[in-house]
C-alpha cells in the first residue's frame, strides 16, 4: 500500500565491464555516499559534485512491496539540512560510495554508477521511466554486458550489506 507522499520508482539496471570510455576522464559526476540504516528500509544520502560541494542531502524510505516486480519500488524522499543530516548520520549503517555520471545513448539518458571502496570494479547503468511499457521498450544499451534488474544482489541495499567473501565472489563473477 502506497502512503500519501510515496512515489513509485520504475527502473532497470545493467552491468558494465568498465566505465564507458567517454566518461573515463570526466569530472562531471556526483559523488554519492549512501548510508543504509541497519535493520530498516531507510537510506541517508549525501551527494557532492566533483569539486566537493554538497548538492543534496536526503533521507529516503525505499522498499518493494509483495505485489511489485523487480522493476518497481516505492520511495519517499525527505530533503535535509546539514544539522539534520549530521544527526541521522550517527545511526548504525552500512555505507556504499559511488560516482554517478550521466550518459546519453541514442535517445536515452542513463545514470552510470562507478562504485568505490570495497566494490571498486563494479559499474552499473540504470534508467528510470514513468511507466512499465516505456521502461521495457528501452533496448539494452550498447555499453552494457547484461541486464541485472532482477538480480537483487545489484540493488543498493543488498550491495551495501554484502560481507567481504560475498563482495569478493561478486567481483570475481563479474570480471569473468
Amino acid at each position: 500500500m502506497a502512503h500519501k507522499y510515496a512515489q513509485f520508482e520504475l527502473e532497470r539496471r545493467w552491468l558494465l565491464a568498465t566505465l564507458p570510455e567517454v566518461l573515463q576522464d570526466s569530472q562531471n559526476f556526483q559523488l554519492i555516499e549512501d548510508r543504509y540504516i541497519i535493520g530498516t528500509p531507510l537510506r541517508l544520502r549525501c551527494m557532492t559534485n566533483a569539486q566537493g560541494e554538497v548538492t543534496a542531502r536526503k533521507f529516503t524510505q525505499k522498499y518493494q512491496s509483495a505485489n511489485q516486480t523487480a522493476y518497481a519500488t516505492t520511495i519517499t524522499n525527505f530533503y535535509l539540512d546539514e544539522a539534520s543530516y549530521a544527526l541521522l548520520a550517527t545511526l548504525p549503517a552500512k555505507i556504499l560510495v559511488k560516482r554517478r555520471y550521466k550518459l546519453r545513448d541514442g535517445r536515452f539518458q542513463f545514470s552510470i554508477d562507478q562504485f568505490q571502496g570495497l566494490l571498486t570494479g563494479l559499474v552499473l547503468a540504470e534508467i528510470e521511466q514513468p511507466d512499465l511499457t516505456s521502461l521495457h521498450a528501452i533496448p539494452t544499451p550498447s555499453f552494457a554486458l547484461r541486464e541485472v534488474t532482477e538480480d537483487l544482489r545489484f540493488t543498493g541495499g543488498e550491495l551495501a550489506g554484502l560481507g567481504i567473501d560475498q563482495r569478493q565472489q561478486l567481483l570475481a563473477e563479474i570480471s569473468n
